[in-house]
């Protein structure tokens, strides 16, 4: 899945830029996970500007230029209702605190997938 980036935000909020050093306006990005709150809030995740660093963005700063989902995505419906569309093994429990403490499996992981992605 691709996105083109319309309008600016910061990565944690929808607060409208006019630069970002994440992300580039009318870019295209590949996708590399979504993750759907309850009351509407859909979030996708990409790989910023820098090529390493990973980013949480709200979906409405992006349109949909590619519309194939990942093969190895799965759908997970949480016990709070946060439904999330990635790996699998990004989905196990403490997964992404482990990849933020620097653990090298975790980190392998992520880059495993993401050259699954063909990222």
């Amino acid at each position: 899945m691709k996105v083109q980036c319309l309008r600016l935000s910061g990565p944690t909020d929808s607060s409208r830029l006019e630069r970002s050093s994440w992300i580039t306006l009318d870019a295209v990005y590949p996708v590399i996970s979504i993750m759907a709150e309850p009351g509407g809030r859909v979030q996708l995740q990409i790989v910023a500007d820098d090529g390493r660093s990973l980013a949480w963005f709200d979906s409405d700063t992006f349109m949909t230029v590619d519309s194939v989902i990942p093969e190895r995505w799965v759908i997970r419906v949480a016990e709070s209702g946060v439904v999330d569309l990635a790996p699998a093994a990004w989905l196990e429990p403490g997964f992404w605190e482990q990849y933020y403490d620097g653990d090298a499996t975790a980190e392998q992981t992520v880059a495993y997938e993401l050259h699954q992605m063909g990222i």
